[in-house]
């Protein structure tokens, strides 16, 4: 048994290290009953986040907060911009530099998260989470510290 939890502690500091984490400031997206740009309606309960570029549609990403994980898809593009793919070069959301591409933003939002998605990660208001690329079925695991107490 204890070798295998070495094993699963292993593959989850490997995951850590595959794809960095974005650490950005995330808004609620609300607009249940809009169309968004996967095609779908949103739908009260509906799990699923908003980034800035086509290119993340369908893909699934893990958000963090407060110690709170899930693994949701992205299915709308925005919140401010529609063609700002900051996590594939490095850089920070447009957002944060006060641009939008149909106006300009209210706050540095770099990620969007439905009604449900914002009140399974206990969020009360607008706030910092991470989140990250992850593969279909991939399943959140407590983050380790490699720091000793």
């Amino acid at each position: 048994m204890a070798r295998t939890g070495v094993h699963v502690a292993v593959a989850a500091f490997v995951a850590s290290l595959l794809t960095p984490d974005q650490h950005v400031f995330a808004t609620r997206e609300g607009l249940v009953g809009g169309r968004m740009a996967s095609g779908e309606i949103i739908q009260p309960g509906a799990l699923f986040v908003a980034l800035p570029h086509r290119s993340a549609l369908r893909r699934d990403v893990e958000i963090r907060y407060q110690g709170r994980g899930v693994v949701v898809p992205v299915l709308d593009v925005g919140p401010w911009n529609t063609d700002d793919a900051y996590w594939s070069d490095g850089q920070r959301p447009a957002a944060e530099r006060g641009r939008g591409t149909f106006r300009k933003p209210a706050n540095p939002a770099g990620i969007d998260l439905s009604d449900a998605t914002f009140a399974s990660l206990g969020l009360r208001n607008n706030d910092y989470v991470e989140w990250r690329f992850v593969h279909r079925g991939y399943v959140p695991l407590p983050r380790l510290s490699l720091t000793s107490r």
